[in-house]
């Protein structure tokens, strides 16, 4: 090989290194940009995903309860005020009937409601006590009112008798399984 073909050879050599550096100083370009867009499109995303768990959070009974509670619960004498008065058989057998209108009707406002004490319990997830009133008298094994009270009643449940009459008012929470739930109650 002669001196001007090995100058020849190196100058297409320094010519399709150069050729070959700027395709891949391109392709580099080119998969900085897709991992950019990439990440801000997982920002993107993850934000939605976050703010939708904190609506979903924000919305929930827990945080409500939490909340209600922080601010000293409900006013007794407002809630007396408001309380839709009706029986447990009454409130469940509308709820049986026709869960919607129930809804409609007791879910989310106070009622005040009489029953035979089931049972007094306590939630298993929770720990919080409750009594079951009596859904159906001639059903005594299934279907109940289940009524969560105040801190403030705690005395008062812990003296409870089965097959006793009480009248409680608190706030109705809808139908879960298969009970009708009240929270935040005290005997009236």
């Amino acid at each position: 090989m002669s001196d001007e073909q090995g100058k020849k050879l190196k100058d297409g050599v320094k010519k399709g290194v150069s050729v070959v550096g700027k395709v891949v100083k391109w392709v580099l370009i080119a998969v900085l940009l897709i991992v950019v867009a990439v990440c801000v499109y997982s920002c993107y995303t993850c934000s939605s995903v976050t703010k939708a768990v904190v609506d979903a959070t924000v919305d929930s009974t827990i945080v409500k309860d939490a909340i209600r509670d922080a601010k000293g619960g409900e006013d007794r004498t407002k809630m007396a005020s408001e309380a839709i008065t009706v029986t447990a058989v009454e409130l469940y057998d509308a709820y049986e009937s026709n869960a919607l209108r129930a809804d409609n009707t007791y879910k989310g406002k106070f009622v005040r409601v009489t029953g035979k004490v089931s049972k007094v319990d306590q939630d298993l997830l929770t720990k919080k006590p409750y009594v079951k009133l009596f859904s159906d008298p001639s059903n005594p094994y299934m279907d109940f009112v289940n009524v969560y009270f105040k801190e403030s009643e705690m005395d008062k449940i812990a003296n409870l008798e089965n097959g006793k009459y009480i009248k409680i008012v608190g706030l109705c929470e809808g139908k879960s399984i298969m009970s009708v739930e009240i929270k935040d109650s005290f005997f009236e």
